[in-house]
């Protein structure tokens, strides 16, 4: 089981993970309803093959698993960039939520160190590589189950969308969009 307890939203397992924000305290019974897909070119090395999260609808705070799967068609480097643009849906437009304390529309230089730091706690016991360069491989995860004991308040509540930009200095290596709609 794993259990978050630092900030919401989180890596991709070089998919999707999420992490709470300790200064985050979420309602009882949120919702949340999650959709996504491939954004770059059907060439990119890496790809997310599947995804799927149960039970659907989410409850939080509580627990969920998440099944997912993804091609790594080279060697990912070990000079990875990610880029994560956070969107949050106000009115009829999507406003960008900015970069604090590492959550928002963030650019990470070093993906690399973050994941060796975040991968032996919660990933690695699924089969997933800790260090750069990670090998051309599928990975998978299967019923990876996730607790999240944090609320969030409810003016955080409604509907989000990221972009998260995966490349090297040497190529893109990848783009995941994600749709995510937090209700009570």
């Amino acid at each position: 089981m794993m259990t978050f307890h630092n900030n919401l939203f989180s890596i991709l397992l070089i998919f999707v993970t999420f992490q709470t924000n300790n200064a985050f305290t979420f309602p009882k019974f949120l919702d949340l309803n999650l959709s996504w897909r491939n954004c770059g070119p059907s060439a990119d090395p890496i790809q997310l093959n599947s995804l799927s999260i149960t039970p659907d609808p989410i409850r939080i705070p509580g627990g969920f698993n998440i099944t997912g799967s993804a091609a790594v068609t080279v060697q990912i480097p070990t000079d990875v960039h990610v880029s994560v643009t956070l969107e949050r849906k106000v009115g009829p437009f999507f406003v960008k939520v900015p970069c604090v304390d590492n959550f928002g529309s963030c650019n990470y230089g070093n993906a690399c160190q973050l994941w060796a730091e975040y991968c032996p706690k919660f990933a690695a016991k699924f089969g997933l590589p800790c260090q750069c360069p990670i090998p051309a491989s599928t990975y998978s995860v299967s019923n990876a189950n996730v607790v999240i004991k944090k609320t969030v308040p409810p003016e955080l509540l409604g509907e989000y969308r990221a972009t998260v930009d995966i490349s090297s200095s040497q190529s893109h290596l990848g783009c995941v969009f994600i749709d995510l709609t937090v209700k009570k």
